[in-house]
């Protein structure tokens, strides 16, 4: 029989750790929204003058039929019933606005548009209610239109989605209930939030085609008064992803003070091993700021 000396900490906290680590490197990109962009055959729609009722994926530069009928409006909420959607949709929009799919990436025109370059504002493909200012439009890399600040509190709703197993905080729009996407808590300044949206669930119209809806963004604009617009989450959509990584935090901040109360930890001597032996308490540390920040977010007030 031939017996060995156990492996020293830091090999056992390496081989735990990394094996930890590429768990998480295969579930968090797909659950928090970081993908790749897509290979796929499909074309980008080209870029449309005017609008129609089945064609949603567009920049909108000229004033015809900008607005689209609700069959009923109640407390400022458009109701449809589910042929009439269909009706006025078109099947990508459908897909995404009433049943909650996803577009490929990189196929929405609507990337193009540029928050240095561009005015106007981004309106719902269902019920044209505005719902982002351009200017709030910044480049995620994802492959879909991304902004850091809603027009203001009653642009947006937030709720919690399951689809990934990992709890994501759903975008649908306020007044028709559409879905536009997924918002994160990794966006640039001055939110700290990115809004990932699926462009065919949004128009771009531009200023100065619409003077009703630029009044509209306008007032509603006003209101804020230039502050940062941050939507409250609904605890159903926070306590998940809080839970979530807590969990995380509590196993990875638990083995490094386990191992450290029991005097485990290597000197400098020990190369590689005493710098990645600290590896548990920052995976620790990110994933405690995450729960923090969710349960922050879950109490502040609407912009």
């Amino acid at each position: 029989m031939i017996c060995s000396k156990p492996l020293p900490y830091w090999r056992r906290t390496t081989a735990v750790s990394t094996t930890t680590l590429i768990l998480l490197l295969l579930t968090f990109p797909s659950a928090y929204g970081f993908r790749p962009p897509a290979s796929h055959s499909r074309k980008p729609a080209r870029r449309l003058i005017g609008a129609d009722s089945h064609n949603h994926n567009i920049i909108i530069r000229a004033p015809e039929l900008l607005r689209l009928s609700a069959t009923t409006t109640t407390n400022n909420k458009v109701i449809k019933t589910d042929a009439e959607w269909k009706r006025d949709l078109s099947p990508d929009a459908y897909n995404v606005l009433r049943n909650s799919g996803t577009e490929p990436a990189n196929t929405s025109p609507l990337n193009s548009i540029k928050a240095t370059i561009d005015e106007g504002t981004f309106t719902c493909a269902g019920c044209n209610s505005p719902l982002f200012q351009a200017s709030t439009k910044y480049e995620s890399g994802t492959g879909w239109p991304s902004f850091h600040s809603p027009l203001d509190g009653r642009a947006v709703d937030l709720d919690v989605d399951f689809k990934l197993i990992v709890p994501r905080t759903e975008v649908r729009c306020a007044t028709c209930d559409g879905h536009l996407g997924h918002v994160f808590d990794d966006g640039p300044k001055p939110s700290g939030k990115r809004y990932c949206l699926n462009g065919v669930a949004l128009r771009f119209v531009r200023d100065g085609v619409d003077e009703e809806l630029m009044e509209e963004v306008a007032e509603r604009a006003a209101e804020v008064g230039g502050g940062v617009v941050v939507v409250k989450q609904p605890l159903s959509a926070v306590l998940p992803g809080a839970a979530f990584d807590g969990v995380v935090a509590a196993l990875f901040l638990g083995t490094f003070v386990q191992r450290a109360s029991g005097g485990e930890l290597v000197g400098a001597d020990a190369g590689f091993g005493a710098v990645f032996q600290f590896f548990p308490l920052v995976v620790g540390a990110f994933y405690a700021g995450g729960f923090l920040n969710k349960i922050a977010g879950a109490f502040v007030d609407e912009g």
